[in-house]
């Protein structure tokens, strides 16, 4: 009888001594790995081998006591299939927590657009990442309010669009930003997410004055067109305040924009200095030769333009040049000072 009660004392004891260890390995011991690695969980897969395979990845000190800890949480038929990022690091229930909500790496493809880019430039980052970069591009290129019959039209499922020109491509509306696109996204897929990202910013930028009625929708166009050329003539949020006063003022009285980021546009350059044969080229792009605005948007231009475009700041000047040694942009009130401006600077 005695024997009987000691064993019985003795196995309490390892019992209660394998909870408390337990509890404590789950909570202190972890792998031998510190470093995240990718580890895939087959579907089907009981815990027991799942966690012999996290044991011989270093992710977990033990698969005992990772096993242990989903009986107790009764969790061993909570396992979620999929492929995560795990470190040995973490404590088993931070990886059991990790398994059973199904916190997988994201498949998607992350693909970030500068400000200022085309849709060209767009489509060949899109290809670089595996992406349908030449439909986007022949989508995105189709003129607006012509699109295939069984599609709603971009202009019709975006009102921003409304006032753009018939034959005008998406150029301009197409906003730079980072985007996560799944794998087997289309060109159409592309294109909608990047324009309801517009349509949520352009509504941000408008704020009051567009409940008010204060900016008419029929100037949408102009700008954002506008905002392309400025994104592209200035580098700083207050050259681009100040440059967008000095081309809304040289519209209003009927002074070519003379932007040299037109021209470039025509050609497909970056030059801080187009040459003469480039200022000749006979486009309706080249503000040298045509007053006004150009047809449309010359890139996508970024949040701090558009804010430019709709709201400049006042300033009293009339031309601007850059300084192509020091990048330093300088200001003239008459032309006659913007002729001493290009002497000074070597222009």
């Amino acid at each position: 009888m005695r024997v009987s009660i000691l064993i019985a004392v003795i196995l309490s004891f390892l019992v209660a001594v394998f909870f408390v260890f337990g509890w404590y390995a789950t909570d202190h011991f972890t792998g031998s790995m510190p470093t995240a690695q990718r580890f895939i969980v087959s579907p089907n897969e009981n815990a027991f081998a799942l966690g012999g395979r996290l044991e011989q990845s270093g992710i977990v000190f033990s698969r005992y006591t990772f096993l242990w800890y989903l009986v107790h949480e009764e969790k061993t038929h909570s396992i979620i299939a999929g492929e995560y990022l795990l470190s040995g690091s973490l404590t088993t229930p931070e990886i059991a927590l990790i398994l059973t909500s199904g916190k997988t790496i994201s498949t998607d493809v992350k693909v970030t657009f500068p400000e200022g880019w085309t849709m060209a430039k767009m489509a060949e980052r899109l290809i670089a990442n595996r992406l349908p970069g030449k439909e986007f591009l022949e989508l995105a290129q189709t003129p607006v309010g012509l699109m295939e019959k069984n599609f709603p039209t971009w202009d019709k499922k975006f009102a921003f669009l409304g006032d753009v020109p018939l034959g005008a491509s998406l150029e301009g509306y197409l906003f730079p930003d980072t985007y996560f696109f799944a794998p087997d996204a289309t060109g159409r897929d592309i294109i909608d997410v990047m324009l309801q990202n517009f349509g949520k910013k352009w509504d941000e930028l408008l704020g009051g004055a567009n409940r008010n009625g204060a900016i008419d929708p029929k100037r949408y166009h102009n700008i954002v067109t506008m905002a392309s050329i400025i994104e592209e003539e200035g580098r700083t949020k207050e050259e681009r305040d100040m440059i967008s006063d000095v081309f809304w003022k040289r519209l209003a009285i009927g002074q070519s924009l003379q932007s040299d980021a037109t021209v470039n546009y025509i050609h497909g350059t970056t030059n801080l200095q187009p040459t003469y044969k480039d200022l000749e080229e006979n486009s309706p792009y080249n503000t040298y030769m045509n007053p006004g605005l150009p047809p449309g948007p010359i890139s996508n231009p970024g949040l701090d333009s558009l804010h430019a475009a709709l709201f400049p700041k006042s300033n009293p000047y009339y031309y601007f040049l850059v300084d192509l040694n020091t990048g330093e942009t300088v200001y003239g009130k008459t032309f006659e000072e913007h002729v001493q401006n290009r002497r000074n600077h070597g222009l």
